[in-house]
């Protein structure tokens, strides 16, 4: 169980959330080992900033001014779901054909996000942390994410895709952040597609 955030600080994270989409969408500038050597070089950076930011409680202090309103409580002992975002992104880049990285990556950024924010204001059927409302707002965005890709990856395993990680970021892994696995899941089963 982790701290409800308010509205307008769920909304806050969740737009630099969205912001992570920028990843997908420099693939359609760039060649994909360019993007790969990019994020898994702000990975790594990040993650030493993480360490950091663990090991040292005047880090501990200057980034709980600045990102504390956004930073869910397990997050103050362990890495924040950014980590995860470029941690998943690296390993796609690095494994995964250009659209299904682009789709899968998406998913992450968008879906979760409208999940979130449509669970908060319209969710009224709880499942553990999460809302039944915010669960098809999950999968609806992802729908649409695949509908916009169909011209490069299969609607059948693109649709299978988003059911399992729709049912994922409902039912989370204990240990296992969703940023990291629903884009992996997706960029499995959609890989079959291609």
């Amino acid at each position: 169980m982790y701290k409800v955030l308010s509205l307008k600080n769920e909304v806050l994270r969740k737009t630099i959330h969205i912001l992570n989409s920028l990843i997908p969408l420099s693939l359609l500038a760039f060649r994909q080992d360019y993007v790969t050597i990019g994020v898994g070089v702000a990975l790594a950076v990040w993650l030493l900033l993480e360490f950091f930011r663990l090991s040292n409680k005047k880090a501990k202090r200057i980034y709980k001014s600045v990102f504390g309103r956004v930073t869910r409580d397990f997050e103050d002992s362990s890495l924040t779901g950014a980590s995860y975002v470029l941690l998943s992104s690296f390993i796609i880049l690095l494994f995964f054909s250009k659209y299904v990285c682009i789709a899968s990556l998406l998913i992450m950024s968008f879906s979760d996000t409208f999940a979130a924010i449509i669970g908060k204001i319209y969710g009224k059927t709880k499942i553990g942390n999460k809302t039944l409302e915010g669960s098809f707002a999950f999968f609806l965005t992802s729908f649409l994410v695949v509908v916009l890709m169909s011209p490069y990856i299969s609607i059948f395993p693109a649709l299978l895709a988003i059911s399992l990680a729709t049912v994922v970021e409902l039912f989370p892994v204990k240990n296992i952040d969703d940023n990291f696995s629903v884009p992996i899941v997706c960029a499995i089963i959609m890989s079959f597609g291609i």
